[in-house]
């Protein structure tokens, strides 16, 4: 079969901002015969202080061609075919006649998450719905975290004042409200954005800086912007299937919620007790085990199970103030059983994953993975990076790695989970071609 699709990656590797984006789409048009039908652009956030991200999208539409859909922003890190890297830039782009494109943006994605996703969705819906092809699919990318720092403490992800803890947790949605800043409410933007675009397979990715939570940034076309959702919507005749796994595997800890705080996006009580000292006790950890510095050599490989609308999401505790966990997304009350996590079962994941697609003939991938799976294997991420080489070949593939991330298809409903591989592949289904 002769492929009518052209992907390439691009990839820079430069400092300076506008060399970087002329480089990352030189190197990926250069591999196409044809204009791309989309852009997909990741960078890491250092381009901020080497001139700026105006700076380093001006470089990419020097070269570019014009009036190309272009989605993005601003990641922890990223793999492709060449490697794994946590600072560069790095761009998918993609060119099939037989491909209808959209894009869409929504604003105040930390002050109206619903509205924001109503937005963006509908522009997309209203792009695409004359569109003959049947197979549709979603890139969900959302403003990730903005953590607010708290005077005399600055950025923390470990309060012991009990005070500072309660002004902290009652003031979590104000802050968001006026300041916008925060969790970043990926979860509600997602399942508003399923809700409108139920037919569309999905990946859903979180834009991210170098794990502070400080800052991110949102490519739209020509514009950077803060605070909002862009979505790359796509109609196609080509085969395409999306999947989420994840290392995580229970243990026989189980505790029930018996309080929730903070718009039900803290845990302050399991077990009708303080919640930090009874996590510690199920642990046997001793009374001030956890400190800024132990926190992500400790807490994140002991994710917690829990349930939201009745489905399950595993999640790391990234945020604990005194008494109380802070989680990424709002969820259920009940009982829930803490999960332990290792290298070895993350890189079983990824190959678990692939495995779903073994029916697939790709012609490229689209990955979003947790921040933390980078921090937790380092070197050893070549692994996967080989497992995915292995799988594509000469095909082109993107990860980014973000701080929130899912899938979701009709068959599967509503994935959600950190410590995650988030799959997409586009390509033929070798398996109707022998019917």
């Amino acid at each position: 079969m002769i492929s009518k699709t052209e992907a390439a990656i691009g990839m820079s590797r430069k400092w300076d901002a506008r060399e970087a984006g002329r480089e990352v789409a030189e190197t990926a048009i250069k591999n196409l015969s044809r204009p791309p039908d989309f852009f997909l652009l990741f960078s890491t956030i250092h381009y901020e202080k080497y001139g700026g991200f105006e700076e380093f999208l001006d470089g990419v539409w020097d070269v570019l061609p014009k009036e190309t859909p272009l989605v993005g922003g601003t990641v922890t890190g990223f793999m492709n075919n060449y490697g794994c890297f946590s600072r560069g830039a790095s761009a998918l782009a993609v060119s099939n006649p037989s491909m209808d494109i959209a894009v869409g943006v929504g604003k105040n994605t930390k002050r109206n998450p619903h509205r924001a996703a109503r937005q963006c969705a509908d522009m997309i819906q209203n792009r695409l719905k004359e569109s003959p092809y049947k197979n549709k699919f979603l890139l969900n990318f959302i403003s990730g975290p903005v953590m607010p720092s708290i005077p005399g403490l600055g950025q923390k992800k470990y309060i012991r004042s009990g005070f500072i803890s309660k002004f902290a947790l009652q003031a979590l949605g104000l802050s968001q409200a006026l300041v916008q800043k925060g969790l970043g409410r990926e979860d509600e933007i997602f399942e508003k954005t399923v809700q409108q675009l139920p037919d569309y397979q999905m990946i859903l990715g979180t834009s991210m800086d170098d794990y502070k939570g400080m800052k991110n940034y949102q490519f739209f076309n020509d514009k950077i912007l803060t605070n909002a959702v862009v979505n790359l919507g796509v109609a196609t005749d080509l085969d395409l299937d999306v999947c989420t796994t994840h290392g995580m595997k229970a243990t026989d800890l189980h505790f029930t919620i018996t309080k929730l705080g903070a718009g039900n996006h803290a845990i302050c009580k399991i077990n009708n007790k303080p919640a930090v000292p009874e996590l510690l006790q199920l642990l046997h950890w001793p009374e001030g085990f956890l400190t800024e510095e132990t926190m992500s050599h400790t807490i994140l490989y002991y994710p917690i199970s829990l349930k939201r609308h009745g489905r399950e999401v595993p999640i790391v505790m990234p945020v604990i103030m005194k008494d109380s966990i802070v989680v990424p997304c709002i969820i259920d009350d009940g009982e829930v059983s803490i999960l332990t996590v290792s290298g070895k079962n993350l890189i079983n994941a990824v190959k678990e994953n692939l495995q779903f697609f073994d029916r697939i003939q790709p012609e490229f991938g689209l990955f979003s993975a947790c921040m933390t799976i980078l921090q937790t294997l380092g070197h050893k991420t070549n692994i996967i990076q080989e497992e995915l080489h292995n799988y594509f070949k000469d095909k082109s593939f993107l990860l980014f790695y973000s701080a929130g991330e899912g899938t979701y298809s009709k068959e599967k409903d509503i994935t959600y989970a950190n410590m995650s591989i988030n799959t997409a592949i586009f390509g033929h289904d070798i398996t109707k071609e022998k019917i």
